[in-house]
């Protein structure tokens, strides 16, 4: 059974979607956009997708260590 991690990551990826205002998908000339806060804004919405992508991949692929330590595959410790 799957932890809290896929839920936690569609949680995340809901409310980005959610609160992101409609104006901002808008392409309009408003100046330029490598200003602070814009750069400040494109890192953070960058690492909040990869730590939510990073939960489910870590959720999906998780490896079987937890439930049986130290074993190999071929039975060797």
């Amino acid at each position: 059974m799957p932890g809290t991690a896929p839920r936690l990551a569609a949680l995340l990826w809901a409310l980005l979607l959610a609160l992101t205002p409609a104006a901002a998908a808008w392409a309009r000339p408003v100046g330029s956009a490598d200003g602070p806060a814009d750069v400040a804004l494109a890192v953070g919405l960058t690492t909040a997708a990869a730590t939510a992508t990073g939960l489910w991949l870590r959720s999906r692929y998780r490896r079987e260590e937890a439930e049986h330590p130290g074993g190999g595959e071929d039975g060797e410790p």
